[in-house]
């Protein structure tokens, strides 16, 4: 959806994943919101890239069969604001893990 300034707004889910090393040297990833959901890859990228599809295909079967997000620590989600981009130009995002509010200036 857009508004009057041409800005989207979408939800941005957050979603724990867990990789492991498992005995025989290959990696199990699992995400604790979403009961059911563990993969394995050859390497840790693999594994995580195994549970980002896994996701993706979870979220879209609660989505099909109406059933609720499993809202809690280990998933979150944020309402965001995507600001209108000129033709030609890229959208980036960045995370950045920082020490404290109290660091940045706000209470």
């Amino acid at each position: 959806m857009a508004n009057s300034f041409g800005a989207k707004k979408h939800l941005s889910l957050k979603i724990s994943v867990i990789v492991e090393r498992d005995e025989d040297g290959s990696f199990y990833a699992h995400a604790p919101a979403l009961k059911g959901l563990h993969v394995d890859g050859a390497t840790e990228q693999e594994a995580l890239h195994n549970a980002t599809e896994a996701v993706q295909v979870y979220l879209e079967s609660l989505s099909q069969h109406g059933d609720p997000l499993p809202i809690g620590p280990d998933l979150t989600v944020h309402e965001e604001v995507i600001p209108a981009v000129p033709p030609g130009a890229l959208l980036h995002s960045l995370t950045v893990q920082w020490p404290s509010l109290e660091m940045s200036g706000t209470s």
